[in-house]
């Protein structure tokens, strides 16, 4: 009998400190760049690095500025950003208090049809927080719906649960809290206090990032435009399921969604609903030379499908064009 009442004494103890560690979550240098001008932002941009590259937030409130319509805009970006922890994030970020925000903006370039589940990057910071009770049932579904077997499920169901015991758990959360502690300063000097956890770039293997060569680009953009030329004479389009799991987050919390893709190389089909739904999907898209041409120009290209600064600047711009036409409705 004893045993039984030190072991509930334990469990107890265990879930009690558990909830407080968890309640203590550090927050990473993603989560307070952006959430230091919440208090001010009109404009919320979730992303992957294209909008972590692509997105000058003071080109933007520049070009809204000339365009008579001041617009305060913060953005949220992580290398490889996709899956259920854009979800998280989102979720995350809308806690806090936004008195001023009217849009919320998630780049959806990167689909979730590649979870970023990596072995490597395991029981990394980063990876541990996602992993909450909903992602467990959320990336059940996507694992079965990618036809997964029990035999490969298994592992990664059991990873996915290792990640949620750390997260919950709160083992190591202690130590990253009190490394972002203000006394440590004095003890170690600010230069060399601990900083949060690094960015994950979780895209898998890439080889060495190179630019195109002008003629591989103007090779990809000329394709980018006969496909998306077609695919709008035949009227087709994207499904909408992964935009509309993310806008009921948003409205949640009374704010206007919109979903984008960015100016890359790939051809990307804009959502239109299977059935009439409302209010409609408000959603832009960047991934059209003719549409927006100057995205596209050489000269404004870096590695892979990013923009480079002179593109950024472009992209930004435009970005607060498309946010002032729509707040001027």
């Amino acid at each position: 009998m004893r045993f039984f009442r030190c072991l509930l004494g334990y469990l107890l103890a265990l879930v009690a400190t558990a909830a407080l560690l968890y309640r203590l979550r550090p927050e990473d240098e993603t989560y307070q760049a952006t959430l230091a001008g919440a208090s001010q932002c009109n404009v919320l941009i979730v992303g992957p690095s294209y909008i972590k590259v692509g997105l000058n937030t003071q080109d933007f409130e520049d070009e809204a500025r000339a365009l008579g319509h001041p617009l305060r805009v913060c953005k949220f970006a992580r290398s490889a950003l996709r899956g259920y922890e854009v979800m998280h994030d989102l979720a995350h970020l809308l806690e806090h208090r936004w008195p001023k925000l009217r849009y919320v903006a998630v780049d959806v370039t990167l689909p979730p049809a590649n979870l970023g589940f990596e072995r490597d990057n395991w029981f990394s910071p980063r990876v541990v927080q996602w992993h909450t009770a909903g992602a467990l049932a959320w990336v059940y579904h996507f694992y079965r719906q990618q036809g997964l077997g029990w035999k490969e499920l298994g592992p990664l169901a059991l990873g996915h649960v290792e990640h949620a015991a750390m997260n919950y758990l709160g083992v190591g959360r202690l130590g990253r809290r009190l490394t972002q502690a203000r006394f440590l300063d004095g003890l170690t000097g600010s230069e060399r206090s601990q900083k949060g956890p690094q960015e994950v770039d979780r895209v898998g293997s890439r080889g060495k990032l190179t630019r195109p060569t002008e003629a591989e680009h103007d090779d990809m953009v000329r394709r980018l435009v006969d496909r998306k030329s077609r695919a709008r004479d035949h009227k087709r389009h994207a499904d909408d399921d992964w935009p509309r799991e993310l806008e009921p987050i948003i409205r949640a919390h009374r704010f206007e969604p919109v979903f984008l893709y960015s100016p890359v190389y790939e051809t990307f089909l804009p959502p239109r609903t299977k059935r009439p739904r409302n209010p409609a999907l408000v959603f832009l898209d960047f991934d059209d030379p003719e549409g927006y041409p100057a995205l596209y120009d050489y000269k404004v290209r870096g590695h892979t499908s990013h923009l480079n600064a002179k593109g950024a600047v472009i992209y930004s711009q435009l970005l607060a064009r498309e946010f002032v036409r729509l707040d001027s409705r």
